[in-house]
């Protein structure tokens, strides 16, 4: 009986072990599912968080690109309406305008739920063609500057003396002012194919007149020529009207061209000031003209060269 109650008790105590065995194990499990659901909640409060970081992120992006356009519309509305008939082509003005309304619709379509345009590439489009009207706005006033200027002194200069009876005095020439009716043809230059040139001014202040491309291309040839000696090229006589051509015809008779034929009456040739010792054959700055001019389009044509039959060193023509 003893060795049988024993063997019960120990196999009580077997089946004791496993029982609470099982219990941890279960517990155990119980534990790890546990965690697996809390770590798959926290995953996925963690992702919505980030989600509705990423759509509020999203959002305030949105908000400042719509503001940053608002923005550059503002500063170029007042640009188009003060520019009105002060360019010279009009046609940077209609590009503005166009660029602004295309703006003003991208703006009202990203601030209506529909499909998201291009705000940026439109702000940008804003940007460069206000730019393009405020340079063409700057380049027609500074023309309109000049050319009251040279009205001015063109009103204020003395008129020039007159040959003397015996021939040993001279007029002063001056360059011409080309007019704003002037028809195209050699002599009557419209004042809107003109352009002053940024330093030229003649022995006594008047201003330098050539055509725009033949003045592009001298001042291209002038920062060359400052580069190389330090000083502006100095001229002395553009632009020729008609009638000052026939009044140095008069005066100087076959030494100067028929009125009408002259480069400096299309605003495509200049000459420099007669300074022998500076500008004359041989010399350091003529020479470095005759080898570098023709790269900017200014020749000094064999008709004028030193073995010509009526040599002048000062004069130099746009020929592009």
């Amino acid at each position: 009986m003893l060795l049988a109650g024993l063997g019960f008790w120990a196999g009580q105590v077997r089946a004791d072990r496993v029982a609470a065995a099982d219990r941890t194990v279960a517990a155990a499990d119980r534990a790890e599912a546990d965690l697996r659901i809390v770590a798959r909640a926290e995953t996925a409060l963690l992702a919505a968080e980030l989600r509705e970081h990423a759509r509020t992120s999203a959002l305030a992006r949105r908000a400042a690109d719509d503001a940053d356009l608002t923005a550059r519309i503002a500063a170029a509305e007042p640009v188009l309406a003060t520019s009105a008939r002060k360019v010279a082509n009009d046609a940077v003005r209609q590009t503005l305008d166009a660029a602004l309304a295309a703006a003003r619709a991208a703006l009202a379509a990203a601030q209506s739920g529909a499909p998201r345009p291009d705000v940026a590439a439109a702000g940008s489009a804003v940007d460069a063609a206000r730019v393009a009207v405020e340079v063409a706005q700057a380049q027609w006033q500074a023309t309109a500057d000049a050319h009251a200027a040279a009205k001015h002194a063109a009103r204020s200069a003395p008129t020039p003396a007159a040959p003397s009876a015996t021939g040993l005095g001279a007029p002063v020439w001056v360059t011409s002012i080309p007019t704003a009716d002037g028809d195209g043809s050699n002599g009557h230059m419209p004042a809107s194919a003109m352009c002053l040139i940024p330093w030229g001014t003649d022995q006594i202040g008047s201003p330098q007149y050539l055509r725009c491309d033949a003045a592009g291309a001298l001042t291209l040839l002038n920062d060359a020529f400052q580069a190389q000696f330090g000083a502006l090229i100095a001229m002395d006589l553009t632009y020729r009207s008609y009638d000052d051509q026939v009044r140095i015809r008069a005066y100087y008779g076959a030494l100067a061209a028929k009125p009408g034929t002259s480069n400096h009456g299309l605003g495509l040739a200049l000459d420099v000031q007669e300074w022998p010792d500076t500008y004359g054959f041989g010399t350091p700055r003529y020479e470095w003209l005759i080898a570098n001019g023709p790269t900017f389009g200014w020749v000094a044509p064999p008709s004028v060269r030193q073995d010509a039959a009526y040599p002048e060193y000062w004069h130099f023509e746009y020929q592009p």
